[in-house]
């Protein structure tokens, strides 16, 4: 059967008036059931039972390796007796041992996916942050108490709390600005920071060191209190990307 045999066939069919309307009348049911279905909320995943599910794929990884940098760190800083100017010279390496998971989906190439996933790269980071803080105050705390009983280093407990958290909130800050910005090479600006964080507490701590002095604490809590300021910052423009259902970032 060639071309214009079938055209004249189709062009002489008439179509059938009671088959016509059961067609009709099955799209209409269809229709309308459609219609029903999408009146009805549709299940989704709280927040806190997807922040199971990311601890159970990839949180533990992150809690290891935290434990892991914890020991190393903590044989680095109580190898140098009565010095606690050497602390923040480590804690951005609490940082830096997360980017990994972090910049997951942008190490393997999946940052376009993920960013049409049903749940969003704003709560996926989210997730992360809130498994890589609570890793990290763990570990932060241990160093704390080490440091106050058993280093006994020549500071008060609040100059141990702040030079803890001071590097710390500055790397946190500057990820999540990089995350947020970049859209190439954000990875590499996170470990550059970290990296460099470190270094200068070094250079501060060799050239500067009375500013680990009990006189210089004003100093360390407006640092503090302007890095917090920066930290929630960055943090409520996550929650606030997160809830409003767009993509954390810029996907090239």
């Amino acid at each position: 059967m060639n071309k214009r045999e079938l055209c004249s066939i189709l062009q002489n069919q008439t179509v059938n008036p009671k088959r016509l309307k059961e067609t009709q009348q099955m799209c209409s049911a269809l229709l309308e059931e459609q219609m029903k279905s999408d009146l009805i909320p549709e299940e989704r995943t709280n927040f806190w039972q997807f922040l199971s599910d990311v601890m159970r794929h990839t949180g533990w990884r992150l809690w290891v390796t935290q434990g892991i940098l914890l020991l190393l760190v903590c044989t680095g800083i109580f190898s140098v007796p009565e010095s606690p100017q050497v602390i923040p010279v480590f804690m951005p390496l609490f940082v830096l041992a997360c980017l990994p998971s972090f910049y997951q989906s942008t190490a393997f190439g999946m940052r376009e996916m993920e960013a049409v996933t049903r749940a969003s790269s704003a709560q996926i980071i989210l997730a992360k942050l809130v498994l890589a803080g609570g890793s990290e105050i763990i570990c932060l705390t241990v160093i704390c108490w080490f440091a106050a009983l058993t280093a006994e280093y020549p500071v008060t407990l609040i100059q141990l709390i702040l030079y803890v958290a001071v590097p710390l909130l500055a790397c946190l800050i500057l990820t999540l600005w990089s995350m947020r910005t970049r859209e190439r090479y954000a990875m590499q600006l996170s470990i550059l920071s970290c990296l460099g964080a470190s270094a200068f507490a070094g250079i501060l701590a060799h050239w500067l060191p009375a500013l680990y002095e009990i006189s210089a604490l004003g100093v360390w809590i407006i640092t503090f209190v302007i890095f917090t300021g920066f930290f929630i910052k960055e943090l409520s423009l996550l929650i606030k990307t997160w809830k409003e259902g767009k993509i954390y970032g810029i996907v090239s």
